[in-house]
C-alpha cells in the first residue's frame, strides 16, 4: 500500500524513545493499510492548510510535524500510552504545526478536514487525531488537574461556537 508524499512509512515508525530503548517500532503488514489512510488524510490536511497559508502570505509552506505516530506494544507501554490507544493501531497520531497553535490545528480541521475520528486538544501543545473507517468526528480537550491526572472533556470549537 502507497504512503502520501510527504508522509512516508517511516514517519509514522520514528520514536525517539524507541531509538533509546532498542524498540523495533516497524508497523506490521496487517497494520500498513491503517497507517497509509492516515498518510493520505494528513496530506490532504497539509494540503488545505497550505492552500490557505499561500493566500494569506507568500511565506514557504507549513510542514505537519509527527510526534507521536505508531506505538507497537513494547513502546506503548514504556510511555505509558493507553492499553487500547488507537496508536497501536496505526490509527492516531499526535501532530503540530508550526506557526499555528493547537487550537488553530484543531478549529481547521472542523472547519476543512472531515472524515476523522477523534481529535483531540492536548494541554495546548499537540492534537491527537485519529482516522478510521467509521469515524466518529469527536472533538475533546485534554487537561491535567493539579495532582497529575488527565481528564477529558468535550471542546467546542470555533464553528460551534
Amino acid at each position: 500500500m502507497q504512503f502520501a508524499l510527504n508522509f512516508p512509512r517511516r514517519e509514522f515508525e520514528l520514536s525517539q524513545t524507541a531509538v533509546r530503548k532498542g524498540i523495533d517500532n516497524t508497523v506490521p503488514d496487517e497494520l500498513v493499510p491503517n497507517a497509509a489512510r492516515l498518510s493520505w488524510w494528513l496530506q490532504e490536511l497539509r494540503n488545505k492548510i497550505n492552500r490557505l497559508h499561500r493566500q494569506e502570505s507568500r511565506s514557504r509552506e507549513l510542514p505537519i510535524v509527527i510526534t507521536s505516530g505508531y506505538r507497537c506494544p513494547a513502546l506503548n507501554e514504556a510511555i505509558g500510552g493507553a492499553e487500547n490507544s488507537q496508536h497501536s493501531k496505526a490509527e492516531a497520531v499526535d501532530i503540530h504545526v508550526p506557526g499555528m497553535t493547537s487550537r488553530q490545528l484543531v478549529d481547521f480541521i472542523v472547519a476543512n478536514q472531515p472524515g476523522y475520528d477523534q481529535m483531540i486538544e492536548e494541554f495546548g501543545q499537540w492534537v491527537h487525531v485519529s482516522v478510521t473507517t467509521r469515524p466518529r468526528g469527536e472533538v475533546l480537550v485534554a487537561k491535567r488537574n493539579s495532582r497529575g491526572k488527565v481528564s477529558y472533556a468535550p471542546l467546542v470549537t470555533q464553528e460551534e461556537a
